[in-house]
């Protein structure tokens, strides 16, 4: 034990002076600024107040309508927002797919294109009349024609029409069923913001509220930087020629990755809990100023179960097939699995779990979705533990098969017999 520890001492120690690390710390920390921004507390919403925000409404006739606007909107412009790659793309489709769009739209709307037209550039240029007139600025989205789908059309039937157009587009569109879904939204009422507030104080708590978030941004970093950190260990004795002087050691082939694999995670989360020791601060601030209290530790104790699995797998995908390999193919691999775990979010990006990776809680507050995805959200977790537990005892019996003169040839494992005279 007092060997393992001592390795663990000296792997922080390497791992502190990398300059590596400090890249690591560095995107975290920018990442989260960016991302999240000042913390702005949490007020009781006030009678009569102009506005308390928006919610998300589950009546299907007001999807379909919402959607017809925006696609309105992008049809007449030619410009559509797709997010292939979790990224913002403007699409400008050939008049043969557009013509195509307009014959679905005629189909949905029970309008001709060349009506819908003279009534859009209507409504364009009374916009821009009235802008001159009150010297103000068009906003985006400002443009929408009051055209519904028609009574007889079924939400199922809309669907089917709008995945014809999203397959049209290139995928990522609006116009996704997910999408649809999540199109409604409606102001909130005095009613629905103050049962908002008393279940966020009373029931949820501000920590852990803000922890959800906080582990949703930070969860998308989490799934690929700590790769880089252990296959830069992984390789670091082969840079340095060092490899024959570490399995001369006495050591346990276990005892040496062990002690590897734990001192990169727990210097990967080392900057996440320094970063999450402020937004605790003022978290604990703001229940206590609307009377309630909370435990000191809960923004830590949500983010230690949420994004440990994250950095368990990460980091023993790296060291996995940097030992495997011998070479830095980890990244690519982790790469491209981040990768398809971001863009398999395309709904809504608040309660995505399902067996990706990067579960997905971007809002503050929604105790109740929270609550419904909790359970799955746990299995998510407890997988990937299983799952990075078993890559490092792989990672392991590599290791120790290399030390007694092993090799690995064509995929299989053979004996190097040289190595054993």
């Amino acid at each position: 034990m007092k060997n393992f520890l001592t390795l663990c001492k000296i792997e922080c120690i390497q791992i502190a002076k990398s300059m590596l690390y400090y890249l690591f710390i560095a995107c975290l920390i920018l990442f989260y600024i960016t991302q999240m921004g000042e913390y702005n507390g949490v007020t009781k919403p006030k009678p009569g107040a102009q506005s308390y925000g928006f919610t998300y409404s589950t009546e299907e006739r007001l999807m379909m309508e919402m959607t017809t606007k925006g696609l309105l909107q992008e049809f007449f412009d030619n410009q559509y927002k797709t997010y292939p790659f979790g990224f913002l793309k403007n699409v400008v489709l050939s008049e043969k797919k557009q013509e195509k769009i307009g014959e679905i739209i005629e189909d949905i709307t029970g309008y001709e294109i060349s009506e819908l037209r003279i009534k859009w550039e209507e409504k364009n240029n009374q916009i821009q009349e009235d802008a001159l007139k009150n010297g103000t600025m068009i906003m985006a989205n400002q443009l929408d024609l009051e055209i519904a789908p028609l009574d007889s059309i079924s939400f199922q039937e809309f669907c089917s029409q709008m995945e014809q157009i999203d397959e049209l587009i290139g995928g990522g569109s609006d116009y996704q069923t997910e999408k649809i879904k999540t199109s409604a939204y409606v102001p909130k009422t005095y009613e629905q913001a103050l049962s908002e507030y008393e279940e966020l104080i009373k029931e949820d708590g501000i920590g852990n509220a803000y922890a959800r978030q906080f582990c949703d941004y930070m969860g998308i970093l989490l799934a690929i930087l700590p790769v880089f950190l252990a296959v830069s260990r992984g390789l670091r004795d082969r840079r340095a020629k060092a490899v024959q002087v570490i399995d001369s050691k006495q050591a346990a082939s276990s005892c040496i990755i062990l002690s590897r694999y734990l001192s990169t995670i727990v210097m990967a989360l080392l900057p996440l809990l320094l970063l999450a020791i402020s937004p605790t601060l003022q978290t604990q601030y703001s229940m206590k100023a609307v009377g309630q209290s909370e435990n000191f530790f809960t923004l830590i104790r949500v983010v230690l179960w949420w994004l440990t699995p994250t950095i368990l797998l990460t980091v023993s995908v790296g060291f996995f097939f940097t030992e495997l390999t011998k070479s830095a193919s980890a990244i690519l691999v982790q790469g491209i699995w981040w990768f398809l775990s971001i863009n398999s979010n395309q709904g809504s990006l608040t309660g995505m779990v399902g067996f990706n990776l990067i579960p997905r809680f971007n809002s503050f507050g929604n105790y109740n979705i929270y609550q419904e995805v909790l359970p799955e959200l746990i299995r998510n977790r407890v997988m990937y533990t299983a799952i990075a537990i078993l890559l490092i005892v792989l990672t392991i019996g590599i290791y120790h098969w290399r030390r007694k003169g092993g090799s690995l040839s064509h995929g299989a494992l053979r004996i190097n017999r040289k190595n054993q005279l």
